[in-house]
């Protein structure tokens, strides 16, 4: 039975809706946002099933459910690519969450491209998973190779194992219900294992001796001050342990936006900041912060990044049709930042524009060949940082431990920038521990569970 048709068991609803029905909900499912509580998988395998018994073609079964996931996932492609951007200020109804976008989001930061085959499996995020590649302007090509191998993969294969299933298991009716139950439980893992990390696993069990934080997108939104809460817990960590910002940003704009709270605790010493992607280090000495090391470039060297910035969005055409809002590349004399969409965008428009990061990987790529003696790395949502070779948060990790006398495994690092290329996946190597997080939301909860386990470990 199912939920809304209480009346109606599953394997009648099958028969009774028949091909067009089957199309219909496998393509609804597949990339129309009102679609994703539709029972695709479910209905997928008993349509397998009830081919094995004649009551459908399997010849004619197996392609159709694979063109309506195939069709489905494209509709939902251009539907981003064209009005999406609108989900992420739309507000929530009985038929849409900002919730679903958010664990789709996550699965982007996690697989990248890949999500689009991923997500096939797992309720929910293949609904959302076409529109925001379309949102975030995903190369087609790419895309629909995907979206084909997932098609294939689980439209074709779970129709397929309920065929094979119902053909050769005797009396298969007498096992549809759990076999269903079986589906819908391993389909909901991922989505309840995101849940249960974020709401009630605590992501941080033993208390580091050092905590490290980043800036944009962890403990504030993309360019945007911090909320005073959160840096009242900073505050608060202060006093446990040492606690270093490693950020993009650069000094001016930390001492503004972070020292006015945290400068009245008495444990302001344990402070170290190191801006602009720890091609700078500052500490409190003598009342004062002072510049403890600089890793500046040289006029010439800070020319040459700007010059291969503007080529390399010229030729990469990342940026066709998009007048930047604000300062777009910001020199900061150790560093040279790129603001893809300006520093004033809106925040709907810089979470959808690089959704899978494909935009700045490909501008990346093309600075890699013009500038090669650099370091570039992507950041943020919509930021590409360029410091010196070498000059990365591993180097600001690394540093630190050195200074204090603390091995990196003993210490903290928590950033949004941890995948794969990401500005703060460079720390790793260095056996730091790590923690990823969404944005200033989440990186409270782990503040407590910095400090619940440090009472702990008392």
């Amino acid at each position: 039975m199912i939920p809304f048709l209480p009346e109606l068991d599953l394997t009648e609803l099958v028969q009774l809706i028949g091909y067009p029905g089957i199309f219909a909900i496998i393509f609804l499912e597949s990339g129309v946002f009102f679609g994703f509580f539709l029972p695709g998988a479910s209905l997928l395998f008993i349509a397998g099933v009830l081919a094995s018994a004649g009551v459908f073609n399997i010849w004619l079964l197996v392609p159709m459910v694979g063109l309506a996931a195939i069709l489905g996932d494209n509709v939902g492609y251009w539907f981003g690519a064209k009005v999406g951007i609108r989900l992420f200020s739309r507000p929530d109804s009985r038929f849409f969450k900002q919730s679903h976008v958010d664990k789709t989001r996550i699965f982007y930061e996690k697989y990248g491209t890949r999500t689009i085959l991923f997500a096939r499996f797992v309720p929910i995020v293949r609904t959302f998973a076409p529109i925001l590649a379309g949102v975030g302007g995903m190369n087609y090509r790419v895309f629909f190779i995907y979206n084909v191998i997932g098609a294939l993969a689980w439209a074709c294969g779970v129709t397929l194992a309920g065929y094979f299933i119902g053909a050769n298991v005797p009396d298969i009716e007498t096992y549809l219900t759990p076999i269903i139950l079986v589906i819908i439980v391993v389909t909901c893992i991922p989505l309840f294992l995101t849940w249960l990390r974020k709401e009630k696993m605590p992501r941080v069990r033993t208390c580091p001796r050092v905590a490290i934080f980043d800036v944009d997108d962890t403990l504030t939104e993309s360019f945007k001050p911090p909320k005073p809460e959160i840096v009242e817990k900073v505050k608060r960590l202060l006093e446990k342990m040492p606690v270093a910002i490693m950020s993009a940003a650069g000094f001016q704009r930390i001492e503004k936006e972070f020292l006015p709270i945290l400068a009245t605790s008495p444990y302001i010493t344990h402070l170290y900041i190191f801006p602009n992607s720890t091609a700078e280090c500052y500490m409190l000495q003598g009342g004062e912060w002072k510049q403890i090391y600089n890793n500046e470039m040289t006029v010439e060297e800070r020319e040459q990044i700007k010059r291969a910035l503007k080529e390399a969005v010229q030729e990469t055409e990342v940026l066709k049709e998009i007048v930047p809002q604000g300062e777009q590349i910001i020199d900061r004399e150790a560093q040279v930042a790129f603001a893809a969409l300006g520093l004033d965008a809106q925040d709907e428009a810089k979470t959808s524009w690089d959704v899978d990061k494909t935009k700045r990987t490909k501008l990346k790529k093309v600075l890699q060949k013009k500038i090669p003696g650099f370091e570039i790395l992507i950041g943020g949502r919509t930021t590409i940082d360029i410091t010196k070779k070498g000059i990365n948060k591993s180097y600001g990790v690394r540093w630190l431990s050195k200074k204090l006398d603390i091995k990196p495994r003993e210490m903290l690092y928590v950033g949004d920038a941890l995948y794969r290329g990401g500005n703060d996946a460079v720390v790793i190597p260095t056996g730091i521990k790590t923690v990823s997080t969404s944005g200033p939301e989440e990186t409270l909860g782990i503040i407590d569970d910095i400090l619940a386990a440090c009472e702990v470990t008392k």
